[in-house]
């Protein structure tokens, strides 16, 4: 299957399941989620206030309405209509002025910069993350801050297991990997979260040392990561043993 049909399994994936899609989002626990961010590194809420921030693969908006309550100027996208709809509606509910847009991020391209660009969690669903890393270091300003979530290619082992049993009996038809997933993996009161982790049907994998290599070839300075490391790849595969940090989180700052 070539590339880009994978990409529109993907995107077939997400329109049907838009995701996140989380129960709660009260303002209150929006803020949840720019605090999670901001503390990676070392700030408080307060940071995100009148920084300009581009969000590629913003689901369903929870983050990017998030942000925007803390005071930021935010342009978000994703590829999936049904998600950009929810996070539209989650705009409404909240009041907040966030610039969403139904676009791929591997063919986004603006003569805008931002003080931050985020991507957490949509890289590795996308056909290049490596492309899709230089496309967010291009709008990111001299000094703002990249900051990604990617799947790790060691602590994820055991969910990589796990796709090639789904692989091997349900092929990439989404709901057979959905019906098979809750049956031999777990339940979940989320569709749209079993979706995500079971018919899912591309993803790839990225460890601390290439990230960092990105880094380099970007001239992004490394800030910070969740979790922290000392030694990456010893770091990574005690990720695995504690049964954590399958995601994890790096920050940058372009020079």
């Amino acid at each position: 299957m070539s590339k880009k049909e994978n990409e529109l399994l993907v995107k077939e994936l997400y329109e049907k399941y838009p995701y996140p899609s989380r129960p709660r989002s009260s303002k209150k626990e929006l803020l949840n989620y720019s605090t999670w961010v901001a503390k990676i590194i070392g700030h408080g809420n307060e940071f995100w206030n009148k920084k300009s921030i581009l969000e590629l693969g913003c689901g369903t908006g929870e983050l990017a309405n998030s942000l925007a309550l803390c005071g930021a100027r935010v342009n978000a996208i994703d590829f999936s209509h049904s998600s950009i709809t929810k996070a539209k509606e989650l705009q409404k509910k909240v009041k907040t002025n966030v610039q969403f847009e139904e676009k791929n991020i591997l063919e986004f391209n603006s003569t805008k910069k931002f003080d931050i660009v985020i991507s957490l969690g949509a890289l590795h669903h996308t056909i290049d993350a490596r492309k899709g890393f230089a496309i967010a270091t291009k709008h990111c300003k001299k000094n703002g801050f990249v900051i990604i979530g990617l799947y790790n290619k060691y602590s994820r082992f055991r969910h990589r297991l796990r796709r090639i049993v789904l692989f091997l009996f349900a092929g990439k038809n989404i709901e057979k990997r959905i019906a098979l997933g809750k049956k031999l993996f777990g339940r979940h009161p989320s569709k749209s979260w079993l979706a995500d982790k079971y018919g899912q049907v591309h993803e790839s994998y990225h460890c601390v040392n290439e990230v960092l290599k990105w880094f380099n070839e970007e001239n992004i300075e490394f800030v910070a990561s969740k979790p922290k490391f000392a030694t990456p790849i010893i770091d990574e595969l005690k990720w695995l043993l504690k049964k954590q940090n399958a995601f994890f989180v790096m920050v940058g700052k372009k020079n």
